[in-house]
């Protein structure tokens, strides 16, 4: 058992996450920053080295931003030009008959597109890449132990806190470890849901999955054509293949393979031939991987004490790139909320909430998910009815061509772009407070910008005192904060004074003329500053928890103690000392 960060004297801990994927390192360096003692037990000897989870959504991005992790990024990853899509082909040596781009244009002009969204942009990064990052920035929490070869083998529940046993995979040796929370993180076959879950809906299931890396000179075909995915419709050599590797320089192959063992080298060797057109092409084969495809959703997120994140909450197909990406939204839905309880700083009915807001996104992931995976399916066998020489000659018809071709646009809008289903999520919960605006339907393709509670804070740019341009986003992350454009002084003084009366920092940041920051264009103020003298008020996780008006310091000191005591679930708080402070 490996610890890869400071080592404890004690094996009690804040929490313990189980699982040492994306979520769960994502998980553990978010608590860990926070200033909690976590503890984070992986079974796997390092981080992933597998070929897969490449899709970062923007929402994601985001976050990393916040953490550090966007600029570890910087150098990895494919180039947009190089990954821009799905094309569908009968062979690959005859070239596409059909295609999904994310974006057209290069790459600059595709960071231009999303300027408008989000300071950072969907990209393709190899798991082992953001893996190994997120590693990196928790192991620089001084209260973060990272352990790998390390494999919980029983969990139960006491009265205040969770026991768990862990075994060392090299010696087998095991200590007892207990934590106040426990979050499971252990992927779509969790150990720890496999014990403490009560119940599972479930959905349909993909087949039995072969993939294969190789390396073959492919850079006049498929890596001319630039597509992340490009799919093979004859059904003998029906799959998919992947854009090259940046680093290794590796292709990748996926087909279906029902049977328990992986197929012979020399099968595998005519079918990657068969399905390019070149029956003459050397290739290399380096890895062969078997894996299966489940869906279903966890009925209760939280046991007790033990919360269920990522994976271990949701599983569903790989279609849409949702898994990684939800996961982290998990965790980062979870982590403030888990500090301020652990701190005395938020009731217990705060933790609530998490379930609540993020298994409606859960919903909505698993059935975009199924939807990409069989609708795909329903394209490309629609493709295939009535074309003998397909089967025949490998050859397809024009009205063939142009189903796909019509058929493919609305099917890259929910599986590829989906703006809507990375930044449009919308909670609903204690830890929102309303009023009377409505928010927006969200929708998998289009993206709405709103500044009503309960939306993601949109992104603006701003400037600082320097004149270098700021984001939004840059401004949330750790703590709650109250932003407003030209913000009255009441509002710095209820801020302050809301701080002092709950111990948790509450910055108020005033963006104009006379303010930390200044709009870089009129976004700002058009989101942000509807009515003057209004002020948003934004969570840890970068959601708006409120809007809130007031005319003078009593009645701002008020309102602002009221809706944080509302959101953390602190009902025994004293007003009347603040409204006489503030008076």
């Amino acid at each position: 058992m490996t610890a890869q960060s400071r080592n404890h004297e004690s094996d009690h801990f804040d929490v313990v996450v189980c699982g040492g994927g994306p979520v769960g390192l994502s998980m553990t360096l978010l608590l860990g920053r926070a200033g909690l003692s976590v503890a984070m037990f992986e079974r796997r000897p390092t981080t992933t080295t597998l070929p897969k989870g490449q899709y970062l959504h923007a929402s994601t991005g985001e976050l990393f931003r916040q953490w550090g992790v966007w600029d570890l990024l910087q150098d990895v990853g494919w180039e947009t030009e190089n990954a821009n899509g799905q094309g569908f082909y009968v062979t690959v040596a005859n070239g596409p008959v059909a295609a999904i781009r994310a974006t057209e244009g290069t790459h600059d002009e595709y960071v231009r597109k999303w300027e408008a969204h989000s300071p950072v942009f969907p990209r393709k990064v190899p798991a082992s890449d953001y893996e190994a990052a997120i590693r990196r920035r928790g192991e620089s929490c001084a209260n973060a132990s990272l352990h790998f070869n390390a494999r919980v083998t029983d969990v139960t529940q006491q009265e205040d806190h969770v026991h768990l046993t862990v075994e060392d995979a090299q010696s087998h040796a095991t200590k007892e470890v207990t934590a106040r929370y426990v979050v499971a993180c252990d992927g779509a076959h969790s150990f720890i849901r496999s014990r403490l879950g009560r119940g599972q809906d479930h959905g349909p299931t993909f087949g039995n999955q072969v993939l294969v890396e190789f390396r073959a000179d492919l850079d006049n075909t498929l890596g001319k054509d630039g597509f992340f995915h490009s799919f093979v419709l004859p059904p003998r050599y029906a799959g998919w293949f992947g854009s090259q590797h940046p680093e290794s320089g590796l292709w990748r192959y996926s087909f279906r393979h029902d049977e328990e063992t992986p197929p012979i080298h020399e099968v595998v060797l005519e079918r990657i031939r068969g399905a390019l057109g070149m029956p003459e092409l050397a290739i290399e084969i380096f890895q062969t991987y078997r894996f299966d495809y489940s869906t279903g959703l966890l009925r209760k997120w939280r046991e007790g004490n033990v919360l269920f994140a990522g994976d271990a909450a949701h599983w569903h197909s790989p279609w849409g790139g949702f898994g990684m990406n939800s996961g982290i939204q998990d965790a980062n839905n979870l982590a403030w909320k888990l500090d301020l309880v652990l701190r005395g700083k938020a009731g217990d009915s705060l933790l609530e909430t998490y379930e609540v807001e993020r298994k409606s996104k859960a919903r909505i992931t698993v059935k975009s998910a199924t939807y990409n995976s069989l609708h795909y399916q329903a394209i490309a066998e629609a493709a295939r009815v009535g074309e003998g020489e397909l089967f025949a000659q490998g050859q397809i018809s024009e009205e063939a061509k142009l189903f796909l071709s019509q058929r493919s646009v609305p099917h890259g809008e929910n599986a590829v772009l989906h703006t809507g289903y990375q930044l449009g999520t919308v909670y609903q919960s204690q830890a929102v407070i309303r009023n009377h605006e409505t928010p927006p339907v969200p929708e998998l393709a289009e993206y709405t910008e709103t500044t009503v509670p309960g939306v993601r804070a949109p992104h603006a740019w701003l400037l600082d005192a320097t004149g270098q341009r700021v984001s939004t986003i840059d401004l949330w992350g750790k703590q709650f904060v109250l932003i407003g454009h030209e913000m009255p002084s009441h509002w710095l003084k209820a801020a302050q004074h809301t701080s002092n009366v709950m111990g948790i920092p509450i910055p108020a940041v005033k963006i104009g003329k006379d303010g930390m920051y200044r709009p870089f264009d009129s976004k700002f103020e058009k989101l942000y500053g509807y009515e003057k003298g209004d002020v948003i008020l934004v969570r840890p996780d970068g959601f708006i928890a409120a809007k809130l008006q007031a005319a003078d310091s009593k009645s701002a000191g008020l309102q602002l103690l009221e809706v944080m005591q509302s959101i953390l679930g602190m009902t025994a708080m004293l007003e009347a000392p603040a409204a006489v402070a503030l008076t």
